[in-house]
């Protein structure tokens, strides 16, 4: 795909131009620590995994995506301006939305049946739109020319509209529970009430969407279906099509029950999940939930690495909130944990993707920039 063409030009132009071997400074950056200790599971988990040959080293391969974080690591400790390529994400969602405008008007064709613009699918896209509003809420509120508020408010509107034309109910959710974040940002003198207030107005306004509709109708009809449903078979005991996650969800539990202290490897879950099921039943690749995933890959090891991976984000982020760079950092993290309560945005390609990138510009970070001797903090 584009995004990864792209990575691999970065990642080698970083290698032969000698960047690469300035790599031994980040060492001494916390945040390296734990990408080190994600990576070393994926590779390890292969020892044990009863697929080392199929999903295992698929899910281990992923792992190359981390090249391209410490690539623009080492460039951010250089001269890296991080809102400019805040800005180009940005433009680049934008025109992205347009085209999906266009599908849903009818003048141009859906991919695959979905208004998803340039791209295909839509689960990683709605997490960019989601971050895309975030980072337009932050601009708003930097803004002091209503001109250039006009234009942020024209942008959101657009992304907001993307999102509900989009069949991505954990996409929805998502802006729901982080859309408090974006009405704090926009206007910090509201009080709770009005923030509330407010809140339930955007929710009226997604109910606009007759695809937000018939995706909540879907969803209710489902939860349904479980509460009704026989107890051996519902919530996830079976395997339905009835809201599926629910198998995923149960059978990522038990298979960590059963395997507390390693799990069962990387990519071990679906064959493992497979054996306990019905022979009828899919190929599940995996749970659908950050948390499940590295349970049930990794045993309590993996949840001390993802733990750890996502505080140390945070707490680096939290302290930088005020910046561009910080606010982008910690809307990422927010973004990708909320998202991965339904998803396995650790895992799948576009999630991950964006995940290394922010990972890798908390060396643009004041706090560790300071740390170079004769560095100057970046916090554009």
């Amino acid at each position: 795909s584009p995004p990864i063409i792209v990575g691999v030009l970065g990642t080698l132009i970083w290698f032969f131009s000698g960047m690469f071997f300035r790599l031994k400074s980040l060492f001494k950056q916390s945040w390296l620590w734990p990408a080190l200790a994600f990576i070393a599971l994926a590779w390890v988990g292969l020892l044990y995994t009863p697929d080392p040959y199929g999903f295992g080293v698929n899910y281990a391969g992923k792992t190359y995506y981390w090249l391209f974080c410490v690539a623009l690591a080492s460039l951010s400790l250089e001269t890296l301006r991080p809102r400019i390529l805040i800005n180009a994400f940005l433009l680049g969602l934008a025109v992205n939305a347009c085209v999906g405008m266009l599908q849903f008007a009818g003048f141009i064709a859906p991919k695959q049946g979905w208004f998803s613009g340039l791209t295909r699918g839509y689960n990683t896209l709605t997490v960019y739109l989601v971050l895309g509003i975030l980072m337009c809420s932050f601009y708003f509120g930097e803004a002091k020319e209503w001109r250039k508020r006009w234009v942020l408010i024209l942008l959101m509107a657009l992304y907001f509209f993307h999102l509900i034309i989009l069949e991505g109910r954990t996409g929805y959710l998502t802006f729901i529970l982080l859309s408090p974040l974006v009405l704090k940002t926009l206007f910090r003198k509201l009080n709770g009430w009005k923030v509330l207030l407010v809140w339930v107005l955007i929710m009226g306004a997604m109910s606009l969407s007759p695809i937000v509709r018939e995706r909540v109708h879907l969803t209710v009809s489902e939860l349904k279906y479980h509460m009704n449903a026989e107890k051996a078979k519902a919530w996830g005991r079976e395997f339905t099509t009835h809201q599926d996650r629910f198998y995923y969800w149960y059978g990522a539990v038990r298979i960590f029950l059963e395997n507390p202290i390693l799990g069962v490897g990387t990519g071990g879950y679906p064959m493992v999940l497979k054996g306990k099921g019905n022979p009828d039943d899919p190929i599940v690749s995996h749970p659908h939930n950050n948390v499940l995933y590295m349970a049930a890959s990794y045993g309590v090891f993996g949840i001390v690495v993802f733990t750890w991976f996502f505080w140390e984000m945070l707490r680096n982020s939290l302290k930088e909130r005020d910046t561009v760079l910080g606010y982008f950092i910690l809307c990422t993290a927010l973004v990708l944990l909320v998202n991965g309560l339904f998803n396995t945005t650790v895992l799948d390609a576009g999630t991950v993707l964006l995940w290394s990138l922010a990972v890798g510009l908390q060396s643009a970070l004041p706090k560790f920039v300071r740390a170079r001797p004769s560095a100057v903090p970046n916090r554009g």
